[in-house]
């Protein structure tokens, strides 16, 4: 797999994932300090405290994007494994993740099973998404607060 701008990474989170349920493409990303937790609203973390943040299907959605956003360093990347729609599985087309991540990630790549295995096994997209770099400027600024690159509502 070519490099997505990962270089040495020393702080990952694991977002949603039980004991060992860690796809095997995400184990290359841990860093140093790795901390896996549950997501039940916000994340216990500071504003940029992470290189990396991996996230399990079951907990991909527009709150829980917001939350890996915020955790991220500058530059930060996103991951996550989700079920591919087709006519035999429910699940998501990368038309439907763009819509969850594109007001803070730029989606860097998608990875899909080969052709050959097609029919063989459950189809996955994996996503390796890129924080966003926003600018501050006087329009983003009011009060002394930045406004988040995030939409409010849903």
């Amino acid at each position: 797999m070519p490099a997505i701008g990962i270089g040495n990474i020393r702080t990952s989170l694991e977002i949603g994932f039980g004991d060992a349920d860690l796809p095997e493409e995400f184990v290359r990303y841990r860093g140093r300090v790795t901390r896996a937790v549950p997501l039940d609203g916000e994340l216990p973390f500071e504003d940029a405290q992470f290189e990396v943040v991996m996230m399990a299907a079951s907990v991909v959605s527009r709150q829980s994007v917001r939350e890996a956003h915020r955790v991220l360093k500058p530059a930060g990347i996103m991951l996550f494994k989700v079920p591919e729609k087709t006519r035999k599985q429910q699940g998501y087309t990368v038309p439907d993740i763009y819509a969850v991540v594109r007001e803070g990630f730029n989606i860097v790549r998608v990875e899909r099973p080969s052709w050959w295995m097609f029919g063989l096994k459950e189809r996955t997209l994996t996503i390796f998404a890129e924080k966003k770099a926003w600018k501050v400027h006087k329009g983003f600024v009011r009060g002394g607060t930045v406004l988040s690159p995030f939409r409010t509502g849903s």
